[in-house]
């Protein structure tokens, strides 16, 4: 295991042994990671290009009895930031992995930061309940891990593309190949849940990207059943 992932499992296991994790849902690549290490989705392999690591704050006002992670994570050798705009907290390992915490922005909401009682400042964002809205909980080395369901992890990521322009190419790669693997009835059950406008951009991204690559896809599975059939 290379030295990144071994930080992140220690990170887990000090969120774990203090009680930090059931309220907490780890999104992105990791989430990522996971679906692939764990088999959840069948044949996939995830390939890790980030040492970013994000945790999805469910609740700002859980626990009951605030947890502090800046100083757990201080006793462990971790370093931590503070965004001097925002006060958002980042923590890093001394080697570069870089763990942020997200909460969603919900209603008219105009915050872009929010104190939580885990004891770190999270980045407030817009769609982020999409994820934290379908979940599910798979243990991990000891651990239960709360992630996002793959069809909404997916979905997710359409739905921002268009938003974040510097990682569309990149996004565009994470999503054709994983939608290959998904669910489609909970896929679509999921993109029901949307606003219109919102099923309107998914609708679109799959007519542009997702429907041409299956179907080059089912070309090159139609040629080497012919080229089977000739060689017999």
């Amino acid at each position: 295991m290379i030295r990144n992932q071994r930080e992140f499992l220690r990170f887990m296991k000090l969120l774990n042994d203090n009680d930090c994790l059931e309220h907490m849902v780890l999104i992105g690549s990791w989430a990522e990671y996971l679906y692939s290490e764990l088999n959840i989705l069948l044949n996939y392999e995830s390939n890790i290009k980030t040492l970013d690591v994000d945790f999805l704050i469910k609740n700002l006002k859980k626990p009951i009895k605030p947890i502090n992670i800046i100083n757990l994570a201080k006793e462990e050798g971790f370093l931590i930031e503070t965004d001097r705009l925002n006060g958002v907290t980042k923590i890093f390992d001394p080697d570069g992995l870089e763990i942020e915490f997200l909460i969603a922005k919900r209603g008219k909401g105009v915050e872009n930061a929010m104190k939580t009682n885990l004891g770190v400042t999270a980045e407030a964002l817009r769609h982020l309940e999409l994820l934290s809205d379908h979940t599910i909980i798979t243990p991990y080395l000891g651990m239960d891990i709360e992630i996002p369901m793959p069809e909404a992890f997916v979905i997710h990521k359409i739905v921002i593309n268009s938003k974040r322009k510097e990682k569309t190419e990149k996004d565009q790669k994470v999503i054709n190949e994983m939608f290959l693997h998904l669910d489609k009835t909970v896929f679509e059950d999921i993109l029901k849940t949307l606003p219109k406008s919102d099923q309107k951009k998914v609708e679109e991204y799959m007519t542009l990207h997702i429907v041409p690559e299956k179907e080059r896809r089912a070309l090159i599975e139609t040629a080497k059943e012919r080229i089977k059939k000739q060689n017999k």
